[in-house]
């Protein structure tokens, strides 16, 4: 059976392109999601003209936790065992999917990632790929089980527009015996691209619920994502 890939875009429809031609160019070959979250530069038309591409638009804008949610059910129900989750901003080399596919598989765990690099060229060739693994996720590019959803649970999808879900989720696969990580197989990552595209009250919005999700994720557990009390929860 074919391997499964989501995409969630917010505008941003250069980078998007480019994700999906990444994701196209899995070998062997995987089915594509696209979930559009009410984008404004004309992404939904631009995934309506286009064919062999799964795609759900969605307006009002939602939360990315909804975005991945759904999407991740939405293939799950399509019969697939694992997802690979993609942000848009991303572009992954063709065996990514099945580099992380065949060490989930080999090492009995439910969740990984791969590592972020900030240049085309410094994801270099699989050669150079180590697998190495790191109990550091990388929630840009992450494959997640059914095993893992089933046990977990969802996102949470109140982390309004996104920032903390992806760490909140951490957590609770800590909690559960689950051991997330990443391995060292790169992909390229322009990041943060979505607040660097933003107008002033776009960034704004993207300020304020992020900046509400931080004291969200402070009063479940009493720390801030990337702190040395963070870590702590995972010891």
């Amino acid at each position: 059976m074919k391997g499964a890939i989501l995409i969630v875009s917010r505008n941003n429809l250069a980078l998007t392109k480019s994700a999906i031609r990444s994701a196209l160019l899995q070998d062997p070959a995987c089915d594509v999601l696209v979930i559009d979250n009410n984008s404004s530069d004309g992404t939904k038309d631009w995934l309506k003209s286009k064919v062999g591409i799964g795609h759900m638009s969605l307006c009002p804008q939602v939360s990315l936790a909804f975005c991945w949610n759904m999407g991740i059910r939405v293939l799950q129900g399509m019969g697939h065992e694992s997802v690979l989750v993609l942000n848009n901003d991303v572009e992954i080399p063709p065996h990514f999917y099945t580099s992380l596919l065949y060490w989930l598989k080999a090492n009995r765990h439910g969740f990984v990632t791969g590592v972020s690099v900030g240049s085309r060229s410094a994801v270099g060739t699989e050669a150079d790929w180590s697998y190495q693994f790191s109990p550091h996720p990388d929630f840009s590019a992450f494959l997640i089980s059914r095993f893992v959803t089933e046990v977990v649970g969802w996102f949470d999808e109140k982390y309004y527009p996104a920032y903390c879900e992806d760490a909140d989720y951490h957590v609770r696969m800590h909690r559960e015996g689950i051991k997330a990580g990443s391995i060292c197989v790169p992909f390229y990552h322009d990041r943060s691209q979505t607040l660097k595209t933003a107008g002033d009250g776009e960034r704004d919005q993207i300020q304020r619920g992020a900046d509400a999700n931080r004291e969200r994720f402070r009063g479940k557990y009493g720390c801030l994502p990337g702190t040395p009390e963070y870590e702590e929860l995972f010891k």
